[in-house]
């Protein structure tokens, strides 16, 4: 499914969720009707005395949720990535002396922490 595709249907199975597509536990386990509307609306919503118990979605708008999901969590982390460069584009990388002696300033810097981590206190 192309992106651009795939996030209609998944903005689509959004707006579906506020219709009145409702049924009951009682209509689920008593009747089939159900399962034809499912492939049409996407969406059912199923209560239970009136409060919402679960939701019905169609193989299509799952994956296609699923995958919407997906590449909001690679957006994310792109994201991620990107705003880590930018704070560190400004450090030049250290070798050599340059590195050793950084090195040696951190652990005296921080003697007190790193003896607590190789204590166990």
């Amino acid at each position: 499914m192309a992106p651009m595709e795939l996030l209609e249907r998944a903005a689509g199975v959004s707006s579906r969720v506020s219709r009145d597509s409702r049924i009951s536990v009682t209509e689920l386990s008593r009747g089939t009707d159900w399962r034809k509307r499912l492939p049409d609306e996407g969406i059912i919503e199923v209560t239970d005395r009136g409060d919402t118990a679960a939701w019905l979605v169609s193989d299509k708008d799952m994956q296609a949720l699923v995958k919407r999901y997906s590449l909001l969590e690679e957006e994310l982390e792109r994201a991620q990535i990107s705003a880590i460069f930018r704070t560190r584009e400004d450090a030049r990388p250290k070798t050599g002396n340059e590195l050793k002696q950084a090195a040696r300033a951190a652990f005296a810097k921080r003697g007190q922490e790193l003896s607590e981590i190789i204590d166990g206190d």
